[in-house]
């Protein structure tokens, strides 16, 4: 699974913009504000029908124009091609196509095509809130386990019912509404329990390539694990209908990563941490060519350029291990030009906005 072409029009500051890629490595050098972030956001956007710099669609779209247009032609694993666009737009409805068919939702194209970003704000994974660990969570399950995303969104839509109830106070039509969450909720408790159970191996095994440290995850499932959801539930009723949401269940679920049952962040270098929180993610690619065969793409936005050449080559030979397609930008990418020499790679330079094709070196 990869991008064979990316077509880019009036995004950012991106007019229009046609890169072939690399099925593998794709360097993307310039200064700040030159526009090579931006080549990553529109790949993130064609995944996931959002872009990962917030949710308003304005900013987005080129200064004065309506809409942008974001295209890309997929190479499936069968070497077969897919094309896959996005149109939003500021004056009439966006659109989504894949294969030339419009289609209603945005899962589709994160169906179609899984991926990773690695940027500044990855760091959230540690030290933000846990909606950010229960977000990894489920990124991962979406694309390993058919029906959880079914599973996820009935629960959602389950648990918007019962909040509206306890903000009309109604304590009966409340809890009519616990059986069905409870049972919901209880599935997606084991289902994250048990990929958790399958991923933790993957992320030491990779987190071990470097440091010589083996971590632990503590899945904390938003209720007490020694009763049933419902009956936590209908014991935190009063609690809720005080607070008008539901304070209890796998949407207030968490993941703490210790050491030696301390916190991670209290033992491990900021460089250390930087290296975990890739293997968390390079982990989730792994698992998903594992148990289905699909390649992850990764967005590696600033590849930490302090990190020494033993780590570097780390990350290189995890990708290349994988055959994941990996698009990286940065301010001067020469040592990474030097450690793909022998790989697949194509590098790009962006400067206002002008993405022009440095070299090619197709050694397959």
């Amino acid at each position: 699974m990869s991008i064979k072409t990316l077509s880019i029009y009036t995004f950012r500051n991106l007019t229009e913009v046609h890169l072939t890629l690399s099925p593998f490595f794709n360097l993307i050098a310039g200064e700040n504000g030159a526009g090579k972030s931006s080549i990553l956001e529109a790949v993130y956007f064609l995944s996931h029908g959002r872009s990962f710099r917030g949710h308003v669609l304005e900013p987005l779209i080129q200064f004065n124009q309506q809409k942008t247009i974001l295209h890309a032609l997929i190479e499936t694993a069968t070497q077969n091609e897919i094309s896959l666009g996005v149109m939003k737009s500021l004056v009439e409805e966006s659109q989504i196509k894949i294969g030339g068919e419009l289609c209603r939702s945005a899962a589709e194209l994160a169906t179609l095509l899984p991926v990773q970003l690695l940027n500044a704000d990855s760091f959230d994974l540690l030290n933000g809130g846990p909606v950010c660990r229960r977000q990894w969570i489920d990124w991962g399950l979406f694309h390993v386990e058919h029906s959880y995303g079914d599973l996820w969104r009935q629960y959602n839509r389950v648990l918007k019912q019962r909040n509206a109830a306890l903000k009309k106070g109604g304590g009966a039509v409340v809890r009519c509404w616990d059986e069905e969450l409870a049972q919901m909720g209880e599935k997606m408790a084991l289902q994250r329990a048990y990929y958790i159970d399958q991923i933790m191996p993957l992320c030491n095994n990779i987190f071990g390539r470097f440091c010589d440290f083996s971590f632990y995850f503590q899945y904390e499932r938003g209720w007490d694990a020694k009763i049933p959801l419902v009956e936590a539930l209908q014991c935190g009723l009063a609690r809720d209908q005080h607070l008008g949401y539901t304070s209890t269940g796998p949407h207030r679920a968490d993941l703490r990563l210790t050491i030696e049952d301390k916190p991670v962040q209290t033992i491990l270098s900021r460089g250390q941490q930087k290296w975990l929180i890739y293997s968390l993610k390079l982990a989730q690619g792994l698992l998903l060519k594992q148990q289905t065969g699909k390649i992850c793409i990764y967005l590696l936005d600033d590849v930490p350029a302090e990190w020494d050449d033993q780590r570097q080559k780390t990350l290189i030979a995890v990708l290349q291990d994988m055959a994941s397609q990996v698009l990286i930008t940065g301010i001067d990418l020469s040592y990474l030009q030097e450690l793909t020499a022998d790989l697949p790679t194509k590098m790009f330079h962006v400067e206002h906005g002008v993405v022009t094709d440095e070299c090619v070196e197709e050694l397959l």
